[in-house]
């Protein structure tokens, strides 16, 4: 419900007197009506302020790690977990462990994700650069005999 503009009304306690509405709550000031001849009409004043409405709603708010309403994935970082874990399995010539380390670095720099999803993915970009560079040292030991 929306409150009237200030002015003056009929006066709510005596019939006989007009009382000025401030916009939000009747004020002490009160005048006589005007002579019968005269129509009573409320006398309103343009508000000088924002006006308010006294509706429900909804108050939304939103965490400051969620980002936007929209969440989604990130690729980067699925792309670096998935390359992470195929090194571990098989890792011809350190090949995985550098595209899992790569990919990792860009969904660290650059997740993608928004929402909640961007500190996942840059979490699961992080542990799958660790993981590669480790099958990488592991990869290059055997390739080159290193130990």
């Amino acid at each position: 419900m929306t409150l009237p503009a200030a002015g003056w009304f009929p006066d709510p306690q005596d019939a006989s007197r007009l009382r000025w509405w401030d916009g939000r709550t009747w004020g002490a000031a009160t005048r006589a009506l005007p002579s019968r001849a005269e129509p009573v009409s409320p006398v309103v004043v343009a508000p000088v302020g924002p006006s308010f409405s006294v509706q429900p709603t909804v108050i939304r708010s939103r965490s400051w790690a969620s980002g936007g309403s929209v969440h989604r994935l990130s690729a980067f970082a699925s792309l670096a977990v998935l390359f992470a874990a195929v090194s571990v399995v098989a890792n011809p010539w350190g090949v995985c462990s550098a595209v899992g380390a790569l990919v990792g670095v860009l969904g660290v720099v650059k997740p993608g994700a928004t929402g909640g999803w961007r500190v996942l993915a840059r979490s699961a970009s992080a542990s799958a650069v660790v993981l590669a560079v480790a099958t990488g040292a592991v990869a290059a030991s055997a390739q080159f005999h290193l130990f």
